[in-house]
């Protein structure tokens, strides 16, 4: 019984961890039914790991949709993804007991203490163009703290839960 309540205070602690935030705009008149084909482009310009990540990840999100890569005169709709880091700080007020004597006992007050957190957020927006028209159909947001990680696995597998997040809205539901 005990085993089973640290587990569930695990699970519940481990995803409420996650600082990714996703949200999706699209274009409501657009006919989505007609879309069986893609192309991913993106700048060969600074052509890194993580750029060749994304473009792995969304292929395979994209082709677990249901829908084919093709050349890019070819498809129906191109996908486009642009990368940004931002530095971030955050402020946190805690506050201290100040007492006269030691253990608690005794008057005391609480005091606020300031701290300010410095981190780094990388967001990723990935949008869906029509290739005759060039205007944007669908876009999708993900921001998120970034993290450290020890081997290029992890990174991969950390990309696979964005692209899988960020894509879970496309296509849009049927209203």
């Amino acid at each position: 019984m005990v085993a089973r309540l640290v587990l569930a205070i695990l699970l519940l602690g481990v995803g409420g961890c996650s600082s990714l935030k996703v949200s999706h705009d699209y274009n409501p008149s657009f006919d989505f039914s007609r879309l069986k084909t893609f192309a991913i482009v993106y700048t060969k310009q600074g052509n890194s790991p993580m750029q060749q990540r994304i473009v792995e990840v969304l292929t395979k999100e994209f082709e677990a949709k249901g829908y084919k890569p093709a050349p890019r005169d070819k498809a129906d709709f191109l996908v486009v993804f642009h990368t940004n880091i931002r530095n971030k700080r955050q402020l946190v007020t805690d506050y201290q007991r100040v007492g006269l004597y030691p253990f608690g006992f005794g008057s005391y007050t609480m005091v606020p203490v300031q701290r300010e957190y410095e981190y780094k957020e990388g967001k990723i927006v990935v949008d869906a163009l029509d290739p005759k028209t060039r205007n944007i159909f669908w876009r999708g947001i993900a921001t998120d703290r970034l993290q450290s990680f020890s081997d290029p696995e992890e990174r991969l597998e950390y990309a696979r839960k964005v692209a899988k997040e960020l894509l879970k809205s496309f296509p849009p539901a049927k209203e």
